[in-house]
């Protein structure tokens, strides 16, 4: 057969032999000699068709005996897939050995463990085309070639590793093609080496990558199209040329270096991405022997990688000589840059980014120039938007969800001081004598059916959300969600000395934020627990709520994720008075809530190593209000409501490895809206509110809810 499978055993027989003795019952026995390995019998078989080793099954192939000499043809070595490649296991005997005119196409497949080669093609007529097939552990050359050898990645990884070497070039008229398509990866880390002067030519498209760890010597090396990704600088500088005529190619490993070449040859555009070392100012650069430049080729520079900042304002640093200076252009689109522009981040502060020629020694040169406070003068222009998430964390996350939380946690006296002022008597006195302005119980309240209602101990819960942005003062602008909702239980009106009455309420509450500005998304969630005072007497309230909580934050930057851990307190005291008109259907309630809110955010360290250390916020609110009550004679009592906010005491103070950031706040702003509540079914009071912002936030803020009564 021109098909055998990984799992197939063949056997040869030593010959035939008739029974004599039993003439009657006829027998055959069959000696059998041997067991022979699958894979040699089919990488030897003669055969004008072409010859295919097919995987049935994931195992590995082991191998029991030197391959021989691959015959005349063409020999398949198929693998299960792209994703399910197989692994021919060669247990330290030599493999395929092309003698003879042989087209050898290995696609799937793994080949480990090889002694001395994988694959040797000395027949000049040979053929080698390698699809998604890698190279591992071989002890000696993986392939060793005098013909042409075609590596193809589709869609999956091609590797050369742990091998003595990858491929031996023994032809310089010869050629290796690395082809990466469909984000398939080719990934050699042992040396490729050769007669000097063969050829190696990379090419794919823009989705796919080309990995180099080690070097490549005596080749004239191309790069077309792909992107290729240099583990060192230094790794073509045993090659003969490199010609870049289009694609990528990525410097960028964390240490600088200098690839010089005996020729560069550069044709149409190819774009490069180096590290910058600021503090040595220092930088990857390419030089060479001789260079070979068409007029209109570029090699555009469109990544730049800073490893270290510094305490300068500018900095010069040397890239191009003079034969290549002309033809180099910036872009600055890069992962930690404005796309676009030329502005470019180090783990802490913004730089502007420009390339030019010197005019008197004709060099080319990089000028970093640290990024000013900008034309508003805001502070915060100058560092990278990554190292300011603590900051605006503090502000936008943490110290709006607690003036959230105090917006919403008097749920009582909310409540309650919309109700004109004889009800609120009616209900205070219950069950200890009636009064009616006219006489006429049945004349009490004519406009709200609230008056036969007695105040009981209630739960009540308030989801809430607020949607805006914040124009930080010395910060960034912060488009900024917050969200949650408080539950709570108050308590019977109970009467204390000389005419007071007082409720006590407890809460807890769920509360989230997010925070999204200049290429930063970050997130917290936590809880909190609290409690409030309620006073009543006459026309006047008193609220003090206490409240505590945690939360953890998440924030996405350039780096990658970062997680920190902030504490969260305060104290808020809101008093008002109700002036009513028309016999209580009009009541004017001026009313003041001043708040304190200590926010910490702990130590951490960020997503680009930079140690981060906050002192703990303490802030105080000041918002003067003034509420317009309607009471409906059906029970509707909408109202409007406006405040002015002052956020006093509230600067953030943080530092990045001992860099003091911009101390960022709120600027003051007005709140106003409108709201409603009306009582269903003598227990149950459903409400709610719209409140817009503007000037330091600007934005609405939403809830709602219901409270129902329990008890007598």
């Amino acid at each position: 057969t021109d098909e055998v499978f990984n799992d197939d055993i063949f056997t040869t027989f030593e010959g035939i032999r008739l029974s004599t003795t039993n003439t009657t019952n006829d027998s055959v026995t069959i000696q059998k000699s041997g067991v022979f390995d699958t894979l040699q019998l089919i990488n030897q078989k003669e055969s004008t068709n072409e010859r295919n080793f097919t995987f049935r099954t994931t195992d590995n192939y082991i191998a029991s005996k030197d391959l021989g000499t691959t015959t005349k043809g063409t020999l398949n070595i198929n693998g299960l897939g792209a994703t399910t490649p197989s692994t021919i296991d060669a247990n330290n005997h030599t493999m395929f050995d092309l003698q003879n005119e042989t087209t050898l196409n290995i696609s799937n497949t793994t080949i480990k463990n090889a002694k001395d080669f994988a694959i040797k093609a000395e027949n000049a007529n040979s053929v080698v085309n390698l699809t998604n097939a890698s190279f591992k552990d071989t002890q000696g050359t993986a392939i060793q070639s005098n013909v042409d050898v075609n590596i193809t990645a589709d869609g999956a990884k091609s590797e050369f590793s742990g091998n003595t070497q990858a491929i031996q070039m023994n032809n310089a008229d010869n050629t290796i093609t690395m082809n990466a398509v469909n984000s398939g990866e080719i990934v050699l880390s042992d040396i490729i080496d050769g007669t000097q002067g063969y050829s190696i030519k990379l090419d794919g498209d823009d989705k796919s990558k080309i990995t180099l760890n080690n070097n490549i010597n005596n080749a004239n090396i191309s790069l077309d199209n792909t992107n290729l990704y240099l583990s060192k600088e230094n790794l073509f500088d045993n090659s003969q040329a490199l010609t870049l005529n289009s694609g990528s190619m990525y410097l960028n490993n964390d240490a600088i270096g200098t690839m010089h070449l005996p020729t560069l040859n550069l044709a149409g555009t190819t774009n490069l991405s180096v590290d910058v070392d600021l503090a040595n100012e220092t930088m990857d650069r390419i030089t060479a022997d001789t260079y070979n430049i068409t007029n209109d080729a570029i090699l555009n520079v469109n990544n730049l990688t800073l490893l270290s900042t510094t305490e300068k304002d500018s900095v010069k640093i040397l890239f191009a000589d003079k034969e290549l200076a002309n033809n180099v252009a910036y872009t600055g689109e890069s992962p930690t840059s404005y796309k676009g522009t030329n502005v470019i981040y180090s783990p802490i502060y913004k730089y502007n980014v420009n390339y030019g020629v010197d005019e008197n020694d004709k060099l080319g040169y990089f000028f970093f120039n640290r990024a000013s406070s900008g034309s508003n003068g805001n502070a915060s222009d100058a560092f990278n938007p990554a190292v300011l998430a603590p900051s605006v964390a503090t502000q936008a996350g943490a110290y709006t969800t607690q003036l959230q939380t105090f917006n919403y946690a008097f749920q009582h006296s909310d409540t309650f001081m919309n109700i004109p002022y004889l009800e609120r008597i009616s209900m205070i006195n219950k069950n200890r004598y009636a009064m009616s302005p006219t006489g006429e119980a049945t004349d009490v309240g004519t406009f709200s059916p609230l008056l036969t209602k007695e105040d009981t101990s209630g739960f009540w819960v308030k989801p809430y959300a607020s949607f805006e942005n914040i124009p930080l003062n010395n910060g960034p602008k912060v488009s900024n969600i917050n969200y949650g909702t408080l539950v709570g239980y108050d308590s019977s009106l109970t009467p204390i000395a000389k005419g007071w009455e007082r409720v006590l309420t407890g809460y807890i509450g769920y509360n989230g934020a997010s925070q999204r500005y200049s290429g930063v998304d970050a997130y917290q969630n936590g809880g909190i627990l609290g409690t409030t005072a309620t006073m009543y007497k006459g026309n006047f309230f008193n609220a003090t709520t206490l409240s505590v909580g945690a939360t953890a934050g998440d924030a996405s930057t350039m780096y990658g994720n970062e997680n920190y851990a902030m504490l969260l307190a305060g104290v808020g005291n809101k008093t008002g008075y109700n002036f009513e008109f028309k016999d209580g259907r009009i009541i004017l309630q001026p009313n003041f809530l001043i708040s304190y809110t200590f926010v910490n955010t702990f130590d951490y360290t960020n997503g680009a190593g930079v140690r981060i250390k906050s002192d703990p916020l303490n802030a105080i609110q000041l918002a003067p209000g003034l509420k317009l009550i309607g009471n409906t004679k059906t029970g509707w009592q909408p109202y409007l409501s406006v405040a002015m906010v002052w956020n006093l005491l509230d600067d953030s103070k943080v530092t990045a490895n001992d860099v003091r950031l911009p101390e960022m706040s709120i600027d003051p702003y007005v709140q106003y809206g409108a709201g409603i509540q009306k009582r269903f079914k003598d227990r149950f009071i459903a409400f709610g509110q719209a409140m817009i912002h503007n000037g330091g936030r600007n934005g609405v803020s939403l809830t709602g809810g219901i409270r129902w009564s329990v008890g007598k």
